[in-house]
């Protein structure tokens, strides 16, 4: 994560500055990241309510 940090830092302190372009390629890397980890936190959590109001239920 590291690199990544870097990376960012440069593009950031550049004379030139973050194009759109740049920034939009940044914000749908992270994008492709975040939303599948959040599909997999929600499925988890559901399958877990599920869980606990079966054992409720009993």
């Amino acid at each position: 994560m590291s690199m990544v940090s870097q990376y960012l830092t440069r593009f950031w302190h550049e004379e030139d500055g973050v194009t759109i372009v740049e920034m939009v390629v940044i914000v749908a890397v992270i994008l492709m990241v975040v939303i599948p980890a959040l599909v997999t936190l929600g499925q988890a959590e559901e399958a877990r309510l599920e869980e606990i109001a079966d054992k409720l239920s009993k």
